[in-house]
């Protein structure tokens, strides 16, 4: 067994001790209650009614922790969506905003490069004027 499914064994287990604890102090208060508003011993509940009563508690109780897990598991895999689309949305969003940041780099380096061969253009005909 894995591990998680040790600990919702203990935990069943646990809570089905519980239940059988409260169950046997809920019978010996009701025959004490009983036994001194009548004065008699009371009959003893019928064991198959209380057999079907606790399993049918027991299926309700498992019944509603389906429903929690599945609920659980639901919300999960929805935030889980939700995450993989923001985080594609932001992916989408970074390569743009390189995309312009790297064509804004390339025309100011093309302004530059432009700038400095005119420069040394006007500085080469600048010599050239002198030197005559």
């Amino acid at each position: 067994m894995s591990a998680p499914t040790d600990q919702f064994l203990e935990i069943a287990t646990r809570t089905q001790d519980a239940l059988t604890s409260a169950v046997r102090t809920w019978a010996d208060t009701v025959t004490t209650f009983t036994g001194s508003v009548t004065g008699s011993r009371p009959a003893l509940p019928d064991a198959q009614v209380a057999v079907d009563r606790y399993f049918d508690f027991a299926e309700q109780v498992l019944e509603n922790q389906r429903r929690l897990a599945k609920t659980v598991l639901t919300a999960g895999a929805q935030a889980a969506e939700t995450v993989t689309e923001q985080a594609a949305r932001t992916a989408e969003s970074v390569a743009a905003r390189t995309v312009n940041a790297t064509e804004t780099a390339v025309n100011k380096a093309a302004d530059v490069t432009k700038a400095a061969g005119e420069q040394t253009a006007s500085n080469a005909r600048a010599a050239k004027v002198a030197g005559k």
